[in-house]
């Protein structure tokens, strides 16, 4: 091979390998960009599971409840009401327990009910406390006055495992009770965290289960607040997207349940 030969196949070899190392680089680079592309991806997808998780963690807290309700003369009324708050009033309640007595205004024609105590607390060993102070000479004398007014009683206790707007704890009440098979409440749980990711509720919103005294077969109670009348006659979805989130979860619970029953309370006074 002559010197000009050799010349320009070093030539050509040079240019091949420049070729080489510029395609390498740039596969480095490509490769280099996916990987960041992809963490980045990856990283915003761990983000939005955390979030999710964050989200349930705080909507699924549980509050243990512990109702009386009663049905009561209504020749006096206020004498019930006023003999109720006085012993309350003088209760020693702990830290996380709270009670609100309230009357019953708005129900159908066979609930007979006037009146609700409503003990409520995030800890069921608190509420069993509670409920176990209940006891001696000034519980009895209670007793023995309130007796009198009362024609009617029964008690029921569950959990709320799921909580909304937990601070928006209004006067005015409603219940939505439903008739579940135990083997469709996840799925009924679940229509109802979809509807509440859209719907803009006006005050607290729980759902209960009712695990002692149920009664006509309902198991699964929807509970929310009102934070005045208006408030309340108004209830139900705002928007078209709200709408279509209130369709969505008739339309599953529709199948899987049945809807019992539905009655509303007004608060006399809260205590603790």
């Amino acid at each position: 091979m002559d010197q000009d030969s050799k010349f320009i196949t070093i030539k050509m070899f040079w240019s091949w390998a420049k070729i080489v190392t510029y395609i390498f680089c740039s596969l480095s680079v490509i490769k280099k960009n996916y990987y960041c592309l992809a963490k980045k991806l990856i990283m915003k997808k761990y983000i939005y599971i955390l979030t999710i998780l964050f989200s349930i963690s705080l909507t699924s807290q549980e509050l243990y409840w512990y109702d009386v309700i009663l049905e009561v003369d209504g020749v006096d009324n206020n004498k019930f009401e006023e003999t109720v708050d006085a012993y309350y009033s003088t209760v020693d309640f702990p830290e996380d327990v709270s009670m609100t007595f309230s009357s019953i205004n708005l129900k159908g024609q066979d609930f007979e009910e006037t009146h609700i105590l409503s003990f409520v607390s995030p800890s069921s060993q608190s509420l069993a406390n509670l409920r176990a102070s209940l006891s001696g000479e000034d519980w009895e004398n209670y007793l023995d006055l309130v007796r009198p007014f009362v024609d009617n009683v029964r008690v029921s206790s569950g959990n709320a495992s799921r909580v909304y707007n937990a601070e928006e704890f209004y006067p005015i009440g409603q219940v939505w009770g439903f008739k579940v098979k135990s083997k469709h409440i996840p799925q009924f749980t679940q229509a109802f965290d979809k509807l509440m990711q859209t719907f803009d509720a006006p005050g607290f919103v729980g759902l209960a289960n009712v695990t002692h005294g149920i009664s006509n077969g309902e198991n699964l109670l929807i509970y929310g607040t009102y934070p005045d009348l208006n408030s309340a006659f108004t209830f139900g979805p705002k928007n078209e997207a709200e709408a279509g989130a209130f369709a969505e979860f008739f339309n599953v619970t529709g199948e899987i349940s049945e809807f019992n029953q539905s009655w509303t309370r007004v608060k006399i006074n809260d205590y603790n």
